[in-house]
């Protein structure tokens, strides 16, 4: 198979979407297919680059006025038609249903390949950044709802991490078929052991004591500050919490720390690179996440996968993974001194955490990253295989301008049959 995937960036751009467009590409190119990756540059500047095997464009890019460390894409209807003229694909793969989406949309592409896109977020994740101070959130959430359905409802098949999200969608009016596929986690890397802990925590200076865990980018929709003030209330002032991440936020949420004087028992790690990141999650006691708009998270993924205990609130699709009174507890949403009773009933009972702990490896179990790749190799098959697409009026012709010059040196050859 020929395979474009579009997101709106692609690693060293840090999100849970990059990670997984990164993850699929990988393991698709792995097995034999052609995979071409259409992503916004970090730096700005349009190159076509090797990740793996797979072929990476990197979009012309612009500053993003929400997330700092996420530019935006910037390319011409002209330019994005050259591009997926040259890579010839047999279906286009969207992790991005904003920007690019729309454009991929309005060049038609619908009559001549078909199109699935993957759902990463809900609406009130969006609702949060332009709300306005949390006073026009409603109306900012029902917008982005009207927006998010019809444009998913122009695609051919829509991927979904979680039921919870799947459901969501379909009761606002999602009528395309759909299929419901894990983000997934690499279950041989993270796993329970000691293996690598005593080397993070020499290396990262982990705290003596109870050590709370939290992972992922340190952002307005994370609610870490839900996290900060659960430790005013737990009884034990040896219990810290570890914040691995980077983002907007962490100016705010240090600053909070120092407000409540908790510099001690608050650490931030900062970025820890993925060769170390199993080796932190064993060498803590357990996860909590206080995010109220999950699709699914990977960081709670990875956390049940290296068997850790976890307490998440009760929101969005962290009921997906988190089993009240089984391999964690679930808590009201911003409620953060049910955070520390939940953290205090696991970690003062190390019967209860080690069952607990056993559960959330169960709970992974079902969402090993082979399945995740079984699964999108058989969707796209059987979409293609589905598709009446007129290939005699895909325009094979040279493309020209900037993108042509980019694309004829990056040493790929293109154009080859499909082994579908």
């Amino acid at each position: 198979m020929r395979i474009l995937v579009v997101s709106h960036g692609y690693p060293p751009t840090l999100s849970g979407v990059t990670l997984v467009a990164q993850k699929l590409a990988r393991a698709m190119a792995s097995r034999g297919h052609s995979v071409t990756v259409v992503a916004a540059s970090a730096d700005g500047t349009a190159r076509v680059e090797d990740d793996q095997g797979v072929r990476v464009i990197r979009l012309q890019s612009r500053s993003n006025p929400f997330w700092s460390d996420g530019a935006l894409p910037v390319v011409s209807q002209t330019e994005l038609r050259q591009i997926i003229r040259e890579a010839d694909p047999d279906i286009v793969h969207s992790h991005e249903t904003a920007l690019l989406s729309l454009q991929l949309l309005r060049l038609g592409l619908d009559r001549e390949v078909p199109l699935v896109a993957t759902c990463h977020y809900l609406p009130r994740f969006v609702a949060q950044y332009v709300g306005w101070d949390g006073r026009l959130d409603g109306l900012a959430e029902s917008i982005v709802w009207e927006y998010a359905i019809r444009l998913l409802n122009q695609f051919d098949h829509v991927v979904f991490p979680s039921k919870t999200q799947a459901t969501a969608f379909t009761e606002e009016g999602l009528v395309v078929p759909f299929t419901v596929i894990s983000n997934g986690v690499d279950t041989d890397r993270y796993r329970p052991g000691l293996h690598g802990v005593e080397g993070v925590e020499a290396r990262y200076r982990l705290p003596e004591g109870r050590r709370m865990l939290f992972v992922s980018r340190l952002a307005k929709d994370k609610r870490v500050d839900v996290l900060l003030n659960s430790l005013l209330h737990l009884r034990q002032a040896n219990t810290h919490l570890v914040l691995v991440g980077t983002g907007d936020d962490e100016p705010r949420l240090k600053a909070i720390t120092g407000n409540l004087a908790l510099e001690g028992r608050v650490h931030f790690l900062g970025f820890v690179p993925e060769e170390d990141l199993p080796s932190v999650y064993r060498a803590c006691d357990l996860f909590a996440i206080a995010s109220e708009c999950e699709v699914q998270s990977i960081p709670t993924l990875q956390a049940a996968a290296t068997g850790l205990p976890i307490v998440a609130v009760d929101a969005a699709a962290l009921p997906e993974l988190v089993n009240d009174d089984v391999n964690g507890f679930l808590v009201a949403p911003a409620d953060h001194r049910a955070i520390a009773r939940a953290v205090e009933m696991i970690l003062d009972d190390s019967g209860r955490a080690a069952a607990m702990g056993r559960a959330s490896l169960e709970t992974s179990r079902a969402h090993g990253d082979a399945a995740t790749v079984d699964a999108h190799e058989l969707l796209y098959r059987t979409v293609i295989a589905g598709y009446e697409r007129p290939r005699e009026t895909w325009s094979l012709e040279r493309p020209t301008g900037r993108w042509s010059r980019l694309l004829s040196t990056s040493g790929t050859q293109r154009n080859q049959p499909p082994d579908v």
